[in-house]
């Protein structure tokens, strides 16, 4: 089978791959990359960091995952899924630079999951052209949901490197890595929930509040994602948010719209702004998200300030279910700036009707120099399926819930 990025699968619908696999990852290139596999608990964090396993640590404690080879070229990991302990939830796959250069510099490349005798069963092909400037990724992953191990290609990453990598897990970097032979120390068990990371931190729960973030153009782009949970009902088929991009330059009078899969963009070229695809799951424990990622010169290349609405929409067909059920909430983050926008029940009361499909978790306006991020909390009227439209006057950036329906069947 051969997976893309975002696509989810269960292992136990892969004829003859079962919990025991052997995970091959292969680069070529003209850069050199170490691979690691990180064992992260329920919230995805490194509480234990004799479960961050490379070539200086090969052998988990529990033995269940081995490096059982590494060398410039090709790194090969033994796991066996079913002898984890039960604090391990998630297996994150990752690849960072040693020396100089991006991982754009990626030539061809794979990922292959093999069984017992060898046979690849799952193989996922990545290259340069999914990365800009970033020097750590997160590339794979495998899941525990509804006890039931999964997998997704992930393939998103780090402009900071390794130290941000290991930090986005919770884990704290002793001295500034150039590989994978720094010091890494994680939290305690206790401080798991509020782990020691670099990232400074933003929360906007009011359609006043506004945080501007300072952009440095060496880093070509940013994610922005949105997340939120299962509504708690014991069904599996109506947690499905989708995340919808609105944009319009200052002094211009045609919106256009990112939304996956029928417009998901361009990161190099116009619109300047990638979907990176449709997740339609959520858990309590393993919330659902979908991601853009935006180019820091949108407003360079588009001639003027650039105002983006950010919604969710919750899809008739999925199952009726309030938005406000799901506990949206947008994650912008930019080298060690995380700012979010939450969702407010106060705020936004008409969530909660069943009849409420879209909701709007932010806006930003994007200039040459920084991102000005506005939470935002309005929401469609009821059994309308009206999308959030962006007007400019006089310097203002304001939204009215009147803009074109966008359903997934379009092509």
């Amino acid at each position: 089978m051969q997976l893309v990025r975002g696509q989810k699968q269960r292992l136990a619908d892969i004829e003859g791959l079962g919990t025991r696999v052997n995970c091959k990852v292969h680069v070529s290139g003209s850069v050199q990359v170490d691979v690691a596999l990180f064992g992260l608990d329920e919230v995805g964090q490194l509480s234990n960091e004799a479960y961050m396993i490379f070539y200086n640590q090969p052998e988990s404690p529990c033995q269940a995952i081995r490096l059982t080879q590494h060398d410039t070229q090709q790194s090969v990991f033994s796991i066996d899924l079913q002898g984890l302990p039960s604090t391990i939830k998630r297996l994150m796959i990752t690849i960072a630079l040693d020396g100089t250069g991006n991982l754009s510099d990626l030539a061809t490349s794979y990922l292959h999951l093999t069984d017992a005798q060898g046979q690849v069963k799952v193989s996922f092909d990545f290259d340069g052209s999914l990365f800009v400037q970033e020097r750590a990724v997160m590339l794979f992953e495998f899941y525990n949901k509804d006890n039931q191990w999964r997998m997704t290609p992930v393939a998103q990453g780090f402009n900071g490197g390794l130290d941000k990598l290991i930090e986005h897990f919770g884990g704290e970097v002793a001295s500034a890595p150039n590989s994978f032979e720094a010091t890494v120390e994680s939290t305690s068990p206790a401080a798991v929930s509020a782990p020691s990371v670099s990232l400074t931190k933003v929360i906007l729960d009011k359609p006043n509040l506004t945080h501007r973030v300072n952009l440095n153009k060496q880093d070509c782009s940013f994610i922005v994602e949105a997340q939120w949970i299962d509504n708690g009902d014991q069904k599996q088929d109506n947690d499905d948010l989708d995340l919808r991009v609105g944009l319009l330059v200052e002094g211009k009078d045609h919106m256009i719209y990112i939304h996956a899969p029928a417009e998901c963009g361009d990161l190099h070229q116009f619109p300047y702004i990638k979907h990176l695809g449709d997740v339609r799951t959520a858990t309590a424990k393993q919330p659902g998200i979908e991601r853009v990622e935006v180019n820091t010169r949108i407003a360079d290349y588009l001639g003027g300030r650039v105002g983006l609405v950010f919604s969710v929409y919750s899809a008739i067909s999925n199952g009726i279910v309030s938005i406000g059920a799901l506990q949206p909430k947008m994650r912008m983050q930019y080298q060690d700036q995380l700012v979010e926008s939450i969702f407010n029940p106060d705020v936004s009361p008409k969530a909660a009707s069943r009849f409420v499909y879209t909701y709007v978790i932010g806006t930003a306006i994007i200039d040459q120099n920084a991102i000005e991020l506005q939470h935002s909390g309005m929401t469609s009227r009821r059994l309308s399926e009206a999308t959030p439209r962006l007007i400019w006057d006089k310097g203002t950036l304001s939204v009215k819930m009147d803009g074109p329906a966008l359903f997934k069947s379009i092509q």
